[in-house]
């Protein structure tokens, strides 16, 4: 039977209108999803994980609704930008495996997208940000891969704050793994908005003295040294230095004399008390203000200036009675 041109037209017009209505509740799924995700965003930001977590869920499941209508309409242009919308809010809310599905249906129907900058973080874990790695360990089973990304990342500059407080490489993994395993047992309560390293490093300190202070009730005190020649430390203008920079020229000194050098820096901070290079270790090592170490200590900025004064003070003084001059500064 053949079709009269005003019978084509006729479908032709209805299937538009079809095809409109999808576009429509395309479009009214996906403004959902990005409100919904801006909800999200700005309750992470205030701290309330409880409440970012179920907009970044009800954002992810809109986008998903939105997804499978571009899937059951193709060929549909914006379709990628619907599955990248669906796979950012999986790992908002850390479902990862939704959004490893949602990367794997992006690849089988543009193999292409591997290619595109837009897609090249989302694909390469390694390159995802703290907050989805950490949204992804909150999951119950965590998501190990994302663990050990995490580890990876973090690992070292954990051991160097470690050995900073240690100066000894075996007391130094066990008080970062301790770290790390005290990190792990409250994944629960993490912050995806928050600033995990900053964790990570007070962590690793107040471990270090709560042993401290139990080596003081057992009797004598453990030997607790502090960083290397070479231990990085950020400067107030964001730069980053080394304690090595505010002591003598060390090419100018023969090898024999930096070694010299080097126990002699150990013996100042070991000679240091427990306060003054824990002062010490947070202001030039860790680059916290002084405002940041008087809340922790619950003294004015003042007094923890003067502290840091009279570490380094005593450090001159020590490093000077060695025969080792010393250009030390003080950071106020």
């Amino acid at each position: 039977m053949r079709l009269s041109a005003g019978r084509f037209a006729w479908i032709d017009s209805t299937l538009r209108v079809v095809d409109d209505t999808v576009m429509d509740e395309i479009e009214t799924l996906t403004s959902q999803a990005a409100s919904l995700g801006s909800s999200g965003a700005l309750a992470r930001r205030r701290g309330d994980e409880a409440a970012a977590e179920a907009f970044f869920r009800d954002a992810f499941r809109q986008a998903a609704k939105a997804a499978l209508r571009t899937a059951e309409n193709e060929p549909h242009t914006r379709r990628l930008d619907v599955l990248r919308t669906a796979v950012l809010l999986a790992l908002n809310c850390g479902e990862t495996d939704e959004a490893r599905r949602w990367m794997q249906e992006a690849l089988t129907a543009y193999p292409s997208a591997r290619h595109l900058d837009e897609w090249a973080q989302v694909l390469d874990m390694n390159a995802w940000p703290d907050e989805w790695l950490i949204a992804a360990v909150r999951r119950d089973p965590p998501d190990v891969a994302a663990l050990d990304v995490l580890a990876d990342r973090y690992w070292k500059s954990l051991f160097g704050r470690c050995q900073m407080l240690s100066l000894d490489k075996d007391k130094a993994r066990d008080l970062a793994q301790q770290a790390w395993c005290r990190v792990l047992r409250a994944r629960h309560t993490l912050k995806p908005g928050g600033n995990f390293p900053a964790l990570l490093t007070t962590i690793a300190t107040n471990l270090w003295r709560d042993s401290r202070r139990a080596s003081r009730r057992a009797g004598p005190l453990a030997e607790h040294r502090l960083a290397s020649l070479e231990a990085a430390f950020p400067t107030e203008e964001g730069e980053s230095s080394m304690l090595v920079d505010t002591l003598p020229d060390l090419n100018a000194l023969r090898a024999d004399e930096q070694r010299l050098l080097a126990l002699d820096i150990d013996q100042a901070l070991e000679n240091l008390t427990p306060l003054l290079r824990d002062v010490l270790v947070s202001r030039l090592l860790d680059g916290e203000s002084c405002a940041e170490i008087g809340r922790r200590y619950e003294r004015t900025e003042q007094t923890i200036s003067a502290w840091v004064r009279q570490a380094v003070r005593e450090m001159r003084h020590h490093l000077e009675e060695s025969g080792h001059a010393t250009t030390m500064e003080t950071k106020q």
